[in-house]
């Protein structure tokens, strides 16, 4: 007997939920271990990703489970659903392109050294920044709120045909009553909103990936004696950037694909289960790449641990005669 839409649905939100809960606490475990003296930019990037993803599976993966287990959302639920998950992914979004930008900065510092460092002021600016991030993210999507409902019709709980499979998707409808609107904003902006920022992102990590291959080039010419614990974080930073964006960037297309083919993909079972890891699997394996920016080179400690370990001098040194 072959398993159903929503079994397999349940099992996918179950394992992401897993997942990603270990990945974040350890994130932010290893996150707050590492703040030493004051909130770093990337450290907050950090923390509001955390926060994000713990949202996307805590909130939206739950409410999938228990729709999938035959308990019928009814119109806040569907609200609740889709503003939740379109609001998780474009701050997830927007804040891997921040995260991106800020290593592309120290990377392009290190191979181009720069007269001034980071200020305070640039430091406070990163914090408003992030916190207009939040702010715009739930500006944006307060209209999916308002609009999304579940038509008279269907909550009667008939389930027939293809809408077995894709309840959730066909079901929870966003209706503005104005084609105009459905058009601009519903169909090209809310796009938009997503698709641009991958767009930089992409470019922004091609950028950085020249930038490691010159001071690659720069090394090899005995310019840099050595890597500090800060300039190594940075060079990791970057490199993890390019992987994240290789990680985010296919399962956010491949996700907008399957929804725009939903209708005619309604009679695959694994089709929710699919949709559902598109849109929950960067929440589920970002944490663990994270967690290796702010991770020591030999896996021993975690960051600010290896500092404490300093060359003892000999104490007959201050003792000489001739000092």
């Amino acid at each position: 007997m072959k398993p159903s839409a929503d079994v397999l649905e349940i099992i996918a939100c179950a394992v992401l939920i897993l997942v990603s809960f270990v990945g974040n606490v350890c994130l932010f475990y290893s996150t707050s271990k590492c703040i030493t003296g004051g909130l770093q930019t990337s450290f907050l990037l950090m923390i509001s990703l955390v926060f994000v993803h713990l949202i996307k599976n805590l909130v939206v993966n739950i409410l999938k489970i228990v729709y999938s287990s035959g308990i019928f959302l009814d119109s806040a639920g569907c609200k609740v659903l889709h503003f939740t998950a379109a609001l998780t992914t474009s701050l997830a979004i927007w804040f891997m392109l921040h995260f991106a930008v800020l290593y592309l900065q120290k990377l392009y510092q290190i191979v181009y050294p720069l007269s001034g460092a980071a200020t305070l002021n640039q430091q406070k600016y990163s914090l408003k920044g992030i916190s207009a991030l939040w702010v715009a993210g739930v500006a944006v999507y307060i209209p999916v709120l308002i609009y999304t409902k579940k038509p008279e019709h269907l909550n009667s709980g008939n389930d027939t045909g293809s809408l077995s499979t894709n309840r959730i998707y066909m079901e929870c409808l966003t209706g503005f009553g104005n084609e105009q609107v459905e058009l601009y904003y519903g169909k090209i902006f809310l796009v938009l909103i997503d698709i641009l920022p991958l767009a930089v992102l992409v470019f922004v990590c091609f950028w950085m990936a020249l930038l490691l291959l010159e001071k690659k080039k720069m090394t090899y010419g005995d310019i840099w004696i050595g890597d500090d614990d800060s300039e190594t974080e940075v060079l990791r930073g970057a490199k993890f950037s390019i992987l994240l964006m290789l990680l985010i960037t296919p399962l956010w297309v491949s996700h907008f694909i399957l929804v725009c083919f939903l209708k005619d993909l309604a009679a695959y079972v694994f089709i929710p289960a699919v949709l559902t890891a598109l849109s929950s699997g960067f929440s589920a394996l970002s944490p663990f790449l994270l967690m290796l920016v702010n991770y020591k080179m030999k896996l021993v400690s975690f960051c600010g641990v290896k500092q404490e370990k300093s060359t003892p001098q000999p104490a007959d040194v201050i003792l000489s005669p001739y000092a």
